[in-house]
């Protein structure tokens, strides 16, 4: 049996002047998607027609079926639906791309609990599947709230843009969050249905910048900056990225601490900073103090002429960016979601 050779093409988005690989076995839009691009999709699988895009130049071939039916004038004007199409050779498309979180819609999805992965006794790892015909439109860095059996919390999203299937949420076991306690005490627990309502929040990322990048997380702060960071390795982005991950003195390392030193495969230039510090998970720590010892290990020097990124509590935040501003950081620079 004669067994054929993916190809590699150039795809081309004139109107947006941006370029990405997809092989001639992936669809065009698992290519954007992969590589970072915010392009327009609901279903991935032809029964939406939300991904169209116009064909300028080159030749596509269709790899699946698609329900969605395309009119007469949209075919004449080259019109297809990028889930279901792969390049043939190098392309060139126009299309639209999601320009900022205003123009995401708010959505509302039933999904399914694929797996909950309990890393350490207080915290889960909870991975949630969407139906094929209803993904999660949403950037990185952004939050969703979840509804469990009349319980709603508000969570940030842990995964990148281009695995929007599977959404990724890190969970401390807290007495006052409803869903953590589900999560705990195994009521919610796998292929249990949940639903979804999002995107909402602004703490995104950057993408035309060429300045560096400080990412500091404050514990399971580290989730929408791990979306971030992956994010900005699938825009192929080039900027030095510098995180600083804070943690409890009482514990060894931070709960994925292999998963950040593993960025340093991927990227050229990455630097990863663990904290200890003195704090728990209470509301009663001494912010003044924690914040204080997170600024003490910065390098100032980087920390001023970069995009600085801050995911901690409100009050750790507050005193934090304080802190920075009156040691030279520009406020255009900083970037804070509270958690």
């Amino acid at each position: 049996m004669l067994i054929m050779s993916e190809s590699l093409f150039n795809v081309h988005l004139k109107n947006h002047h941006r370029d990405f690989e997809c092989s001639s076995a992936d669809s065009v839009l698992e290519g954007g998607l992969r590589h970072g691009l915010a392009m327009h999709y609901e279903c991935s699988n032809g029964t939406c027609g939300t991904c169209k895009a116009k064909l300028l130049s080159g030749t596509i071939k269709q790899i699946k079926h698609h329900d969605f039916v395309l009119t007469a004038e949209q075919k004449d004007q080259s019109e297809f639906l990028m889930c279901c199409n792969a390049p043939a050779s190098d392309i060139g498309l126009e299309l639209s791309l999601i320009g900022d979180v205003k123009s995401i819609p708010i959505q509302t999805i039933d999904t399914k609990v694929k797996k909950i992965t309990f890393t350490t006794e207080n915290l889960a790892i909870v991975t949630l599947k969407t139906p094929r015909s209803k993904t999660l439109q949403f950037m990185a860095g952004q939050d969703v709230e979840l509804s469990f059996q009349g319980s709603t919390s508000r969570y940030p999203l842990a995964s990148c843009p281009c695995h929007g299937m599977e959404l990724e949420f890190h969970i401390r076991n807290i007495a006052t969050d409803p869903i953590a306690v589900a999560i705990f005490n195994k009521t919610l627990k796998s292929k249990v249905s949940i639903a979804i309502e999002g995107p909402k929040g602004i703490f995104v990322l950057k993408e035309t910048s060429t300045r560096p990048m400080v990412f500091i997380a404050w514990d399971s702060g580290f989730a929408p900056i791990r979306s971030l960071v992956e994010h900005a390795f699938s825009l192929e982005m080039s900027n030095p990225v510098h995180f600083y991950w804070a943690y409890p003195a009482d514990e060894q390392l931070p709960y994925l601490d292999n998963h950040a030193k593993s960025w340093q495969t991927i990227m050229d230039e990455y630097t990863y900073i663990p904290i200890s510090c003195e704090f728990n998970r209470s509301s009663q720590n001494d912010c003044h103090k924690v914040s204080k010892h997170i600024f003490d290990s910065l390098d100032l020097e980087i920390v001023n002429k970069s995009d600085v990124y801050i995911s901690a509590p409100a009050e750790v935040l507050i005193y934090l960016g304080e802190l920075l501003l009156e040691n030279g950081l520009n406020e255009s620079q900083l970037i804070a979601s509270p958690i």
